[in-house]
C-alpha cells in the first residue's frame, strides 16, 4: 500500500497505450510512439503545473523489451510525482517488473485521506483479451471492505463495458460480470478507468463513472465494425478527485503536430 498525503483535491494524470519499442524510432502503424508520447508529455507539462500522481494504464511496450520500459521510466522521471504502471496485453511482465524494481511503479493500492486507487492486472499472457484472475478480484473485494469510508477509483487495462465496436468488443474483459458484481456490492466506488481501446468514452451507471482514454499514439475509430484507425491526435486524461467524492475529468490532445500513420494496416 502506498500513501499520498493529499488532503485536498487529488489531481491525477492518465496516459495509456504508449506502445513503446526498444529502438527510439520504433513505431505502431507508422507512428513513432516514443515521439508521440513525448509530444503528449509536453502538453501535460504545459497544462498540469501540479499533479499528485500519473497512471500509465497498460500496453506500455509494443515489443515488450527492457529498453522500451526504460524509455518510459526515463521520460516520466522528471515529473515531481509518483508514477504507477500496470500490464496490458502487449506487455512482457518479466521485463516490466525488471525495470520497475525499486520504484513505486507497481504499487497496487494507493491511499489518501479521502480516496483510494486500486490498480489491477487484467493481462492474460499470450492473449489480446483480458481477464481478472481470482487473486485480483480478491484484492479488489478486500481493499474495498477494508476502507468503506474511502472514495474509490478502480483501474486496469481492458474495457469492462461494450464500446459499440464489434472488433474491439471481442477483446475486452472476459469476466466483466465478476468485476461489476463487486462494484455493485460496494457503495464507495466512484470511478472505473481503463485504456486498451485507444479512444475517449465517458458514461455513468448507477452513480459510478466509467471512463476510457485516448492513446499517446494512434487512435481507433469509435463505433467501427472492423479494425479502423481514427484521425484524432494522441492525448491524455486528467482527473480531479475531490474530498467529497465528486470527480471532474477531461481529455487533452496534441495540436498542430502532424504524425505519420499508415491507415492501410488492418490490425496491430
Amino acid at each position: 500500500m502506498y500513501s499520498l498525503d493529499t488532503t485536498t483535491t487529488l489531481r491525477l494524470v492518465q496516459i495509456t497505450d504508449t506502445h513503446l519499442n526498444g529502438p527510439e524510432d520504433g513505431h505502431l502503424l507508422g507512428m513513432k510512439t516514443l515521439h508521440s508520447m513525448k509530444c503528449v508529455l509536453d502538453i501535460v507539462r504545459s497544462e498540469q503545473p501540479r499533479m499528485d500522481a500519473i497512471l500509465v494504464t497498460g500496453d506500455l511496450a509494443q515489443d515488450g523489451s527492457v529498453r522500451a520500459y526504460e524509455h518510459l521510466h526515463q521520460a516520466l522521471q522528471p515529473f515531481a510525482c509518483p508514477v504507477f504502471w500496470f500490464e496490458g496485453n502487449h506487455d512482457n511482465p518479466d521485463n516490466l517488473q525488471q525495470v520497475a524494481a525499486g520504484t513505486e511503479h507497481l504499487q497496487r493500492v494507493i491511499r489518501t485521506p479521502h480516496w483510494q486507487l486500486i490498480l489491477l492486472n487484467s493481462q492474460v499472457v499470450g492473449s489480446v483479451y483480458g481477464h481478472l484472475a481470482e487473486d485480483q478480484l480478491q484484492l479488489l473485494e478486500q481493499t474495498l471492505q477494508e476502507r468503506p469510508d474511502l472514495h474509490t477509483l478502480i483501474s486496469f487495462h481492458h474495457h469492462p463495458l461494450p464500446m459499440g465496436s464489434r472488433w474491439i468488443d471481442t477483446i475486452g474483459l472476459r469476466n466483466a460480470a465478476d468485476l461489476l458484481a463487486i462494484v455493485r456490492r460496494h457503495n464507495n466506488v466512484r470511478c472505473v478507468l481503463w485504456g486498451h481501446v485507444h479512444q475517449e468514452s465517458d458514461q455513468t451507471i448507477d452513480g459510478v463513472r466509467y471512463l476510457s482514454t485516448p492513446s499517446t499514439c494512434v487512435q481507433f475509430t469509435p463505433g467501427s465494425e472492423n479494425f479502423s484507425v481514427d484521425t484524432l491526435a494522441p492525448g491524455y486524461r486528467w482527473l480531479d478527485l475531490h474530498p467529497d467524492g465528486r470527480l471532474d475529468t477531461g481529455v487533452s490532445r496534441v495540436e498542430n503536430i502532424a504524425f505519420d500513420i499508415d491507415y492501410s494496416v488492418k490490425g496491430y
